[in-house]
């Protein structure tokens, strides 16, 4: 395997960027998300893991914030 080039490591943080943020406004559901992220390359996802927790860090979310991001997550689309 080769190492990404930085342009390919710019697209993978714009797409990202992209899909988290259509599945946080409810543009896209999360189960399209999850399609998503199983449909990249281990190395891919890794990657995207990474900016999710840059993404967390930066908001502060609290131990609350992430319960009820995961309850609605088990609930589905508000």
């Amino acid at each position: 395997m080769t190492e990404a080039s930085s342009a390919d490591g710019y697209s993978m943080r714009r797409e990202t960027e992209r899909v988290v943020n259509e599945v946080s406004q409810g543009l896209r559901t999360l189960d399209g998300g999850v399609d998503w992220f199983s449909g990249l390359s281990p190395a891919c996802r890794q990657e995207v893991l990474g900016e999710v927790t840059r993404y967390a860090m930066q908001a502060h979310i609290t131990a609350a914030d992430g319960r009820a991001g995961v309850a609605r997550g088990w609930r589905g689309p508000v």
